[in-house]
């Protein structure tokens, strides 16, 4: 079969075809590179978004930052001489569990109240989450290792046409050579013909697509730093998250503490409600006599009833602590809950003794030194950053031909692969502005340092004025104390004379008003000194050494 065109040659069909069947496979095997690129794509997805929620040198799951952070304190011998065994020393991430989860045991000491405050506290849930959020931002730190790969297409719907330059020059070129030989003029006729068929292939096969696959900027040694600043983050995270356990475990204490006092007030009030009723009484048989007057009846009975409004007044702040104390362990409201306040000051403060604290050990457990030891190294490392801001960034890539091109290429680029390999670099030379950053990063260094030093100053400070306020509470003791006791010898002084009928019965009365007052004072100061001495051991990390595993810190 032949093929006739307009000038009136012919040209073998099968040409054309073997022509057109080279043309659609090279085709193919384009498709087919483009098809094994995108596969290779997808198929690294996987290892890119699950490149690691788990830090470096800490192969522990992000979803527990509590679990090692946090130690559950060991109960003391004469607490647990009932039997019980011991809580088990452990504590989950406070975002881990659901409210009232963990079951208080009753009657609850503090040591028992801290198990639970560990395990399950609101307080903590916020910190926690922010350590699990710190350790997803190094997971995405790491995966800057991997550069982002990013395709890009352009199509094209209308193309230029090429201009056919070849077929005139041939055919003018079978004009000129025209012989006598009928087969070197066939000859020339179809290679003349070929020219023009393959000027039309060309536009009708040409690319209606350009393909672009590239990476962004990409520097290493960048991301290295970056990986090692999230890092510290994590640890910032971590040592605020061990700060809101310390503030949540001493606000559990002063909570404690206050119960036990409000304890003792309604023990007072129980007394002074019996004086009330006894001094009423002999104020009832004196007036049956006709010593007294209705009035003192009438005086008696409205102490009667101060008595009971004081007692019911201790039993409301006695609810209202213990819902504290049930937010602060995460209990529900609900529930009741039965707590052994027995020694409630020795159950909190323990055998701790401010006369052992030095500035070394403050320097240890002071939380805001520790964390601005961190900002400190995060600082370093961005005057580091600053001088490799200078270095050169480079992105690499595969790019293909543009089908916009008209120019000549070989043949032999045509065939696979059909995508060219590239390297960029860039380079600004923006030094001036990059030396001026250099020169804040150190000045922002220096003042980090102030910081520590005006940090470590303060910390002295507040441990001393703490220390002052213990002393100032002990000497309050000691004066309540010694009132307390002058109140008593006065007491029974009137019992004395009452019963000798030098005095009567309301010196009695009125001595021991007097000495539950200074009882009531008493027990007010001791609670003040106990909650004075809660702020000295919290100062001093003794409170924190006792409930809090720091040394985790390490590991991270």
């Amino acid at each position: 079969m032949t093929r006739e065109f307009t000038n009136g040659h012919r040209i073998d069909a099968s040409q054309g075809g073997v022509v057109r069947r080279f043309r659609a496979g090279r085709a193919t095997v384009r498709a087919m590179a483009v098809a094994l690129c995108l596969a290779l794509i997808f198929a690294c997805l996987p290892a890119w978004a699950g490149s690691s929620r788990y830090t470096k040198d800490k192969g522990v799951p992000a979803a527990a930052p509590a679990a090692s952070s946090v130690s559950a304190p060991a109960p003391k011998a004469a607490a647990k001489a009932s039997g019980e065994e011991p809580a088990p020393s452990f504590a989950k991430a406070a975002g881990g569990l659901a409210l009232g989860s963990t079951t208080l045991r009753s009657p609850a000491d503090f040591q028992e109240c801290v198990r639970v405050a560990l395990s399950q506290s609101p307080l903590l849930t916020k910190s926690s989450i922010e350590i699990e959020s710190r350790r997803l931002d190094v997971g995405d730190a790491y995966s800057q290792y991997i550069p982002t790969i990013i395709m890009s297409t352009t199509f094209y719907l209308r193309l230029p046409e090429y201009k056919n330059t070849a077929a005139p020059t041939a055919w003018s070129s079978v004009m000129q050579n025209a012989s006598s030989n009928p087969t070197q003029n066939l000859s020339n006729s179809i290679s003349a013909a070929n020219a023009v068929y393959s000027g039309n292939s060309n536009n009708r096969n040409r690319k209606t697509y350009d393909l672009n696959f590239s990476t962004g900027a990409w520097n290493p040694l960048l991301t290295a730093f970056e990986v090692q600043a999230k890092k510290e983050m994590v640890n910032i995270a971590v040592l605020s998250h061990l700060k809101v356990i310390d503030e949540g475990l001493k606000r559990l204490g002063t909570t404690f503490l206050q119960l036990g006092m409000v304890e003792k007030m309604l023990k007072l009030s129980k007394e002074r409600e019996d004086l009330a009723v006894k001094n009423l009484e002999y104020v009832k048989t004196k007036a049956g006599l006709g010593q007294g007057a209705q009035l003192d009846v009438r005086i008696a009975e409205t102490r009667i009833n101060m008595a009971k409004a004081e007692a019911e007044k201790m039993r409301t702040t006695r609810s209202v602590l213990q819902d504290e104390m049930k937010f602060i362990m995460g209990i529900p409201f609900v529930q009741k809950i039965n707590l052994d306040l027995t020694n409630a000051p020795g159950q909190v403060l323990e055998d701790f003794n401010p006369a052992s604290v030095t500035d070394e050990r403050l320097r240890k457990h002071s939380f805001k030194l520790r964390i601005h030891d961190y900002e400190l190294s995060l600082q370093r490392k961005n005057i580091a950053l600053s001088y490799i801001h200078f270095l050169p960034t480079f992105s690499f890539g595969f790019t293909s031909v543009s089908t916009l091109n008209n120019t000549s290429y070989k043949e032999d680029t045509s065939a696979l692969p059909f995508m060219y390999p590239n390297l960029s670099f860039n380079f600004p030379f923006d030094w001036w502005t990059k030396s001026r950053d250099v020169s804040r990063q150190y000045k922002k260094l220096a003042q980090k340092n102030v910081e520590g030093r005006n940090l470590e100053f303060t910390l002295m400070s507040e441990f001393q004025q703490a220390l002052a306020k213990l002393r100032s509470a002990n000497s309050d003791v000691k004066f309540a104390n010694s009132t307390m006791e002058l109140q008593k010898l006065t007491t029974q002084q009137a019992q004395f004379r009452f019963e000798s009928g030098q005095a009567e019965y309301d010196a009695i009365v009125k001595a021991m008003a007097d000495y539950l007052d200074s009882r009531q004072t008493l027990i007010t100061k001791e609670y003040q000194r106990d909650v004075d001495m809660l702020e000295v051991r919290s100062i001093s990390g003794d409170f924190q050494d006792r409930y809090i595993n720091a040394t985790v810190m390490e590991n991270i």
